[in-house]
């Protein structure tokens, strides 16, 4: 009897719409600080620059909405408008239609968020969330228990998606020539110098460089080897329970938004119907399998084979000759703008040490009180927090701040601006604002490098971070 995936389908569906809601929300808190008027970039000076040095072609390079309109309420909005659609897609209520708004709505978000969109989740749920469109219900009426077969060509598109996800993260470890990849040390350095470590992180690190390096092949193992087994249909179960080990471990040992979230969403695809209905038909409402397409059968296949071709070109593009990767170009450009296709791999490069920004304001240029951060490390004796699926844009882009300099993220320095100015929109952003209603009249920040400390000073002192200073970031700026 041939294996069917309408509750795979059903399940997939109602996690990427959970996803959707929660990356809405987390933006919506968040989107004056960053974007609006008062914010760290504003929306408005992007466009217009964008404007100013892009051709007519902006358009299809930064699809968006705020094309319209760049206003504060106009960005609240937005993010209001896809978490009211993500709501409705969950309980099954114009599934497609909704789905396809969170879609436009996010990927206009994408379009003008500048450094705090840049993040491998935003584009791998926006694709995800495209495909979605293909195996969802089109009427406008509630169809909560509606489980629909997918068509075949679009779960293997799905299998493709999650073969590229998970091997280009392993092939990236290895091509971009890390020793600590190769001599299997690289796990003695990630939980410590992870974005945001949470309080298992300090525990985890301290475990013995034997089991880091089990870690580390371990790892390889599940990103380059059961991606193969993928297209197994016997051994898939063995790539779900890897995938899914591996998933699990990242998420209790660290905070990466919703990227685990979307990965266990896709390993859904990997297991039959067989394995969901003993649980489904005891839900007080049980969805019910139906064959139903969505789209033609030429329309789906001719968007599948697109997407696949797509798929195909970013996993063999380390070993193509650079003038077939230079034709190739365009098209991946294009593709990436719209983000229905995108490459993937975390951690290409681990991080051998952590400096961290410490922001300092002062009223008189000679007592300096510190701003503290809601999620990355600042007092040495608050505990690493646990925040995923919501992601603190702020909070980690920092991270990526400290491993350059303010030339590499000039944002930094809007940040200070808009600190001089003591914008309540930004910062609304952190846990402490040191000078209240009253802003500062010098502003400045250092380079610390942190450590963890070990388990039993932990334990014994409830400090959980060791510092030392490393330089200056950046001069002492002065507000006007």
């Amino acid at each position: 009897m041939e294996q069917t995936y309408a509750y795979s389908a059903w399940l997939f569906t109602r996690a990427l719409s959970l996803v959707y809601l929660i990356a809405f929300l987390t933006l919506m808190i968040q989107a004056r600080g960053l974007w609006g008027k008062h914010g760290i970039l504003p929306m408005e000076q992007y466009k217009k620059a964008v404007e100013e040095h892009v051709d007519q072609s902006r358009y299809w390079k930064a699809p968006a909405i705020f094309w319209l309109s760049t206003s504060d309420d106009m960005i609240v909005g937005v993010c209001i408008t896809g978490a009211v659609a993500a709501g409705l897609a969950l309980i099954g209520f114009a599934q497609g239609w909704c789905l396809l708004m969170c879609f436009a709505m996010y990927l206009s978000i994408c379009s003008f968020g500048q450094d705090f969109m840049s993040f491998q989740w935003d584009a791998l749920l926006l694709e995800l969330g495209f495909l979605a469109l293909f195996v969802v219900p089109w009427n406008l009426d509630f169809a909560f228990r509606l489980a629909v077969e997918p068509h075949w060509v679009v779960r293997g598109m799905f299998y493709a998606v999650l073969f590229k996800l998970m091997f280009l993260s392993g092939v990236v470890k290895l091509w971009s020539g890390d020793e600590s990849w190769r001599d299997l040390t690289a796990m003695t350095f990630h939980y410590w110098t992870q974005p945001l470590p949470n309080p298992a992180s300090p525990f985890m690190h301290a475990l013995p460089d034997w089991f880091h390096q089990g870690e580390t092949v371990m790892t390889f193992a599940v990103e380059l080897f059961l991606p193969f087994l993928i297209f197994w249909p016997r051994a898939r179960v063995w790539a779900a329970a890897g995938f899914t080990l591996l998933s699990l471990l990242i998420m209790f040992t660290g905070n990466f938004a919703f990227f685990n979230w979307l990965t266990l969403a896709l390993v859904v695809w990997l297991v039959p119907d067989g394995f969901w209905e003993g649980v489904m038909t005891r839900l007080p409402l049980a969805p019910v399998p139906v064959t139903a397409p969505m789209f033609p059968h030429p329309l789906t296949t001719v968007a599948m084979g697109a997407l696949l071709v797509l798929t195909m070109i970013w996993c063999v593009r380390f070993w193509v000759p650079d003038a077939l990767a230079d034709f190739f170009s365009p098209v991946l450009s294009y593709a990436q703008s719209f983000h229905i296709s995108s490459s993937y791999g975390l951690f290409a490069n681990m991080t051998k040490t952590r400096p961290e920004i410490v922001i300092e304001g002062s009223a008189d240029g000679q007592n300096w009180k510190e701003y503290e951060f809601k999620f990355k490390p600042g007092a040495l004796d608050r505990p690493p927090p646990i925040v995923a699926p919501y992601q603190p844009r702020l909070d980690w882009q920092m991270w990526f701040a400290a491993l350059g300099s303010l030339q590499d993220s000039p944002w930094v320095g809007n940040l200070l601006q808009r600190l001089l100015e003591n914008s309540t929109d930004v910062t609304d952003l952190l846990e402490t604002n040191p000078f209240g209603d009253h802003a500062p009249k010098f502003i400045r920040a250092k380079l610390y490098e942190y450590e963890f400390a070990t388990p039993e000073e932990i334990l014994d002192s409830g400090k959980w971070w060791s510092r030392k200073p490393l330089r200056d970031y950046t001069p002492v700026f002065k507000a006007p």
